[in-house]
């Protein structure tokens, strides 16, 4: 681990964004920098700083192919066999050695600044700032390890090699750690920035992490009071525009309190365009990410109740079996089933006999079956039965660099702490009272969806906050991390068929018991013999 990052500043910072006056995303060489010759200046400071959100960028731009980590759960299927998705990953996988190494890396990288911009004379609030965002991501970082790896090595200096050779600690040390580094965060970050900063860590975003920080440890009444302070102190407004959430034009958008930022050029932009998108989009994206048919059923009709196919008829006239190849070829009946349904699922999701705007500012029809020579038809990549990512994707030609979108990538916003607040605050209380049905009716009323229907028990509230969570954060790699907390992610993926809407059958899951923890990866046991493996991985 150490010996790949224990090199000078300079391997650090090669990749940095660094500061400048227009934006913070806007890069600068650093070649031929030594770690002697930097931290001296408050631009050191804020330049190694910034390497940190380089290293943040440097994880999503690694899991963006995978529906953000969406499809290894039931709501998303990787269009190609991995070993995650079906189960037989072994413990030497390199994506598993390639994400402890990232986080370790961050983690190197913000002991670094903390080590070092103590010493330096510069602007105190700039001071203040950079050892806020430095204590935010190495508690960031800290709390993926943990999320996905359990108990692991604390460091809180920048450690020589021969230093490295820890054993790991619990996950009870590694949490407490996570909650101290955001409790100082929280108290050296401002609430907000100027333009030429937007996207750097705020107070509310270290708030934001240290309830969920509780929420993951089931300290309940933390976690709620966390998120009760974020939503009533903090300016941060869910955004009215659901579809431009997930936009270049909803970029900085007031819902969004932490999120990697990207810009138009090729290396510093993401690649969510050709991994969620289409053939007919301007990039001719892959769909390696695709929404499975259990999401698309899941989005409720447009009164509250549940989507049934025993409510829709084919053409024979008989109950629509969604197995049935050709109950899918005929058109009336096909579109009734996603009229009057959940806003959220047309705004996400492209589904048979929806339009899409694409490459040329085409409107492009989903005919089904798929009307390949048609040249005002959409073609998706999979043309058997797929519904595809609308979410996360964008639409015209206004950017058509393939990979490398501008579009900011949101890793926690508003609705999102909405929805933890209600999981907390029910699970504290042990039922719920109006304030759970307060902030999720505000993020289904958003949606233009109905309130809840009043009277739920805590198991049924809980339900249905779980439900809101899989349609709210649909793409956005959320629901990985909920299924493994709340301990259903074998029972829901489990020996399931990846099919298409018709039921054609593609790929069994596999979710063995051990897949709740990531194995340490084996080549960092063989430098150091003192880190145990998690159980099952042996």
């Amino acid at each position: 681990m150490i010996k790949k990052f224990n090199k000078i500043i300079a391997a650090s910072l090669a990749f940095a964004l660094l500061s400048s006056c227009s934006n913070f995303l806007d890069r600068n060489s650093l070649e031929g920098l030594s770690e002697d010759s930097f931290w001296k200046s408050e631009q050191d400071a804020v330049m190694g700083v910034n390497t940190l959100y380089h290293a943040n960028r440097e994880f999503t731009n690694s899991i963006v192919m995978y529906g953000m980590m969406d499809d290894y759960t039931d709501i998303s299927y990787q269009s190609f066999a991995t070993g995650l998705t079906t189960g037989v990953f072994p413990a030497n996988a390199a994506f598993y050695l390639d994400s402890w190494g990232i986080f370790f890396k961050g983690v190197y990288r913000a002991n670094t600044a903390l080590k070092n911009i103590p010493n330096i004379a510069m602007n105190d609030a700039v001071k203040k700032r950079s050892t806020g965002e430095a204590k935010f991501f190495r508690g960031y970082f800290y709390f993926k390890l943990w999320d996905y790896f359990g108990g692991v090595p604390l460091y809180d200096t920048p450690i020589n090699v021969d230093e490295s050779f820890a054993l790991r600690n619990t996950e009870k040390e590694v949490y407490e750690f996570i909650v101290k580094d955001m409790t100082d965060a929280y108290g050296l970050l401002p609430d907000t920035y100027d333009a030429s900063n937007k996207g750097r860590a705020t107070k509310w975003a270290a708030l934001a992490m240290r309830g969920k920080a509780h929420l993951w440890a089931k300290e309940y009444d933390k976690a709620a009071a966390d998120f009760k302070e974020l939503m009533d102190k903090s300016d941060r407004k869910l955004y009215a525009d659901f579809h431009n959430l997930f936009r270049v034009a909803g970029n900085n958008n007031s819902e969004v309190i932490f999120d990697v930022q990207y810009i138009a050029e090729k290396g510093h932009g993401i690649a969510t365009d050709r991994n969620y998108g289409n053939a007919r989009g301007a990039t001719t994206g892959s769909q390696r990410t695709r929404p499975t048919p259990k999401l698309v059923n899941a989005y409720e009709m447009e009164d509250g109740t549940p989507f049934d196919f025993a409510n829709y008829k084919n053409a024979k006239g008989e109950t629509f079996n969604p197995n049935s190849v050709e109950d899918w070829k005929d058109e009336a009946s096909v579109r009734k089933l996603f009229e009057k349904r959940d806003p959220r699922m047309h705004q996400s999701i492209v589904v048979p006999w929806s339009t899409f705007v694409g490459r040329g500012g085409v409107s492009y029809l989903y005919k089904f079956p798929v009307a390949s020579t048609d040249p005002n038809a959409y073609v998706p990549v999979w043309t058997n039965g797929s519904y595809a990512w609308r979410k996360f994707v964008e639409t015209g030609s206004v950017y058509t660099l393939q990979d490398n979108m501008p579009q900011n990538f949101p890793l926690v916003r508003l609705a999102d702490v909405m929805l933890m607040y209600a999981e907390a605050k029910n699970e504290a209380l042990g039922a719920p009272d109006q304030s759970v049905y307060d902030a999720v009716d505000a993020v289904r009323l958003r949606a233009k969806m109905p309130k809840l229907p009043t009277g739920l028990n805590q198991e049924q509230m809980r339900e249905r906050i779980r439900h809101e969570r899989m349609v709210e954060l649909a793409g956005e790699g959320q629901r990985y991390s909920d299924i493994r907390r709340w301990k259903i992610a074998k029972a829901v993926v489990d020996k399931v068929w990846m099919t298409d809407f018709n039921g054609t059958q593609i790929r069994q899951r596999g979710f063995p018991d051990h897949y709740y923890l990531w194995p340490i990866p084996q080549a960092e046991r063989d430098v150091n013999p003192k880190l145990t493996q998690n159980p099952g991985w042996e």
